[in-house]
């Protein structure tokens, strides 16, 4: 995506660049955006390659080595970042939109299931869903100690998407999470959701 200088191949690429230090004559892209998206990463990875004795080339866009041609590649650059940040606040302003009809549109939790209704992506209860209503009243009968309902859930099958048991500061977080009770915290907003709550607001 280009968003950040932290993606594997990238980090495989400037640790070869490094190990040949002054054999490779240039990097080869097919425009600024497909190496970076982010001012800052790209004056910094242009650093980093030159510093190896390596030019960077785009092979769609002018890039000479003189005021002109580095003033353009600059703007290019720039241009980059400012798309990337338009796409952004238009799914950020999407989400928030999203979240005020009652939608959750974010990776659902444990219990959830992220599906489409009407077109339109939100949540809806799974076949976890029972298991997380009964922690909740296992919970709130005060008769067992939270620790002790943790267990007793794992050994009943509550676990994650991926089949791994959930962890104990995972059910700690799922005791405090509104979501299950149909309520949305993001964006510094609080949004009732238009979805089925998990468990009541008085449990």
């Amino acid at each position: 995506s280009a968003k950040t200088a932290d993606r594997t191949e990238l980090q495989k690429l400037l640790m070869f660049c490094a190990e040949k230090k002054n054999q490779i004559a240039a990097v080869i892209f097919y425009k600024i955006d497909r190496l970076s998206r982010n001012t800052d990463d790209y004056s910094q990875l242009k650093i980093m390659l030159r510093h190896c004795g390596v030019a960077i080339k785009s092979a769609t866009e002018p890039m000479e080595d003189t005021p002109v041609g580095r003033f353009l590649e600059n703007m290019m650059a720039n241009v980059a970042q400012f798309d990337n940040d338009v796409r952004a606040e238009r799914c950020s302003n999407g989400m928030r939109e999203a979240m005020r009809e009652g939608r959750y549109v974010w990776m659902a939790p444990i219990g959830y299931s992220n599906v489409r209704v009407g077109e339109k992506a939100t949540i809806a209860p799974n076949k976890m869903a029972p298991l997380i209503k009964r922690a909740f009243e296992l919970v709130a009968t005060g008769l067992y100690a939270t620790d002790e309902v943790w267990r007793m859930m794992c050994k009943e099958g509550l676990m994650k998407k991926n089949g791994t048991p959930i962890t104990r500061n995972y059910f700690y977080e799922m005791l405090r999470n509104e979501l299950y009770i149909g309520w949305m915290n993001q964006f510094n907003e609080r949004n009732k959701g238009a979805f089925a709550s998990v468990i009541s607001e008085e449990l």
